[in-house]
């Protein structure tokens, strides 16, 4: 159950800055963690937690041990926090549904006056998995193809946006209902496919010429996996960095090896690779698809409208 009220005002330990939050981005993860499911489970002596990952703002105060930051720079933060372990804002720690957090001084971004702190928010947990399979791992290039599986999804829109924008390869874009296929085509995608009412394995292979396609960009899991990776061309690679419809899927090893496939996973990323993103966006080489933007007090409704799946882009939390 999400309640709306009043918690302290977190404290900023050594290395740690605190970031007046303006805007805050809703993502799956939030709703898993409310729900306690895939691992977000949170102990009980440590409810009740505050949610949210992605935020933007300014910085508030500075922890001790803190050098070349000032207080009223506005931000970006990267949610994933630490390495031994790593945390999740909003899942292992204290998050930024909220008017304060406290994060690492090293996970935040400066952002430039041309980014608003809405833009901002929405980047980190779509950009940063989808940089990591588009440009780190999948190494896509101009003259390849890439497709985007679920391209209303935040991770979707992003992937949109990075295949054309930066890079400027051709982007096949696979989603649910001939609206959404319209909206992808708005964001940049060269082609649409409704795989509710085409065969998605098919019509990859039309549009391609029988080639297949260089590059598949995943956040959806089991649901599409073997027909988008028999439609992977010789050298093809496949990207995955969610499992939102289903953990397990086969895998035909004769065309891993004889068309010399590659598999790979991507989980959040860098800040160096974030500040890249923030650079790209401040350029309008990529941008934020946003459905709606809500009052923190209205953060349940918000929840209610993403676990509809109607949504195309992302929901953000505005923190006056």
């Amino acid at each position: 159950m999400i309640q709306y009220g009043d918690m302290p005002e977190p404290a900023a330990g050594p290395g740690d800055v605190i970031v007046r939050v303006r805007a805050s981005a809703l993502n799956r993860l939030d709703l898993y963690t409310r729900a306690g499911l895939r691992g977000t489970k949170v102990a009980p002596e440590e409810m009740p937690r505050i949610l949210g990952g992605d935020c933007a703002g300014e910085i508030a105060e500075l922890g001790p041990e803190v050098s070349g930051l000032s207080v009223g720079q506005h931000v970006v933060v990267n949610p994933l926090c630490g390495s031994n372990p790593p945390q999740m804002l909003g899942t292992n720690r204290q998050g930024s549904n909220a008017e304060y957090v406290a994060v690492p001084a090293e996970n935040v971004v400066p952002i430039p006056d041309s980014l608003s702190f809405e833009d901002a928010a929405a980047l980190p947990t779509i950009y940063l998995p989808t940089w990591g399979i588009v440009v780190r791992e999948g190494r896509l290039q101009a003259n390849e193809t890439a497709i985007v599986l679920s391209s209303s999804s935040g991770v979707g829109t992003a992937a949109i946006q990075l295949i054309k924008g930066v890079v400027g390869a051709t982007c096949i874009a696979a989603t649910s209902t001939g609206e959404k296929v319209r909206k992808s085509k708005e964001l940049g995608a060269d082609y649409g496919i409704n795989y509710k009412m085409e065969d998605l394995g098919q019509r990859i292979r039309e549009l391609t010429g029988g080639r297949g396609v260089d590059l598949v960009v995943d956040s959806t899991g089991a649901a599409f996996f073997e027909d988008a990776y028999a439609a992977l061309a010789r050298g093809g690679r496949y990207g995955i960095c969610g499992v939102t419809a289903g953990y397990q899927a086969q895998i035909h090893l004769g065309q891993l090896f004889s068309k010399e496939l590659r598999i790979f996973g991507t989980f959040m990323g860098s800040t160096d690779e974030l500040r890249r993103i923030v650079d790209a966006a401040g350029k309008g080489q990529i941008g934020t698809a946003i459905q709606a933007s809500v009052p923190l007090a209205a953060t349940a409704d918000a929840h209610e409208e993403m676990e509809k799946s109607e949504h195309f882009g992302k929901f953000i939390i505005v923190v006056p």
